[in-house]
């Protein structure tokens, strides 16, 4: 242990009243909330379902929402840390062949967080109303889990990216 005087030159923090965190030494935070919006949008707005043209066709939409942390982290200097802890609504909206009517429904992405497994995510899929066609496009939206996983992965790869950089 360090005599009094003789620790790190970097460590500044015992030197002040305020306690404050000199030159962002112990630890620097920046927020990617406006970032992971972006991204997210990016990613996942015009991603269609698997349905025949013949049917029909879904998409997503728009981004209803996203809630929750982002941040790129930097502790004593050179410790470079992503963090992510979301939950995502998506808008979906389709068409059945020989019908005028848009039909439109959500995709509920809960527990997507840095720390989580994929196999962790919750995906949920809602319609709005009831009838054999909002069934048949939410059934077709549905089996876009597996292109929502990989839009995912792409977040993680782009944003860990992005905490090299900085």
């Amino acid at each position: 242990m360090a005599k009094w005087g003789e620790g790190d030159s970097r460590w500044l923090v015992s030197d002040r009243q305020d306690g404050t965190n000199v030159n962002g030494w112990h630890w620097t935070e920046k927020n990617m909330m406006t970032w992971s919006k972006e991204k997210i949008a990016e990613l996942f707005i015009g991603l269609p379902a698997e349905i025949a043209p013949a049917e029909g066709h879904a998409a997503i939409s728009s981004v209803k929402e996203v809630k929750g942390d982002a941040s790129l982290s930097t502790r004593k200097g050179n410790k470079k840390v992503a963090v992510y802890d979301l939950n995502i609504v998506l808008c979906w909206e389709g068409r059945v062949v020989g019908e005028d009517k848009k039909h439109t429904g959500e995709i509920k992405i809960k527990e997507f967080s840095s720390v989580n497994d994929e196999d962790e995510y919750e995906f949920s899929f809602t319609v709005e109303g009831k009838g054999k066609p909002n069934d048949k496009l939410k059934q077709a939206v549905k089996k876009t889990q597996p292109q929502l996983l990989e839009k995912l992965k792409t977040y993680c790869t782009e944003f860990n990216a992005l905490c090299a950089q900085s």
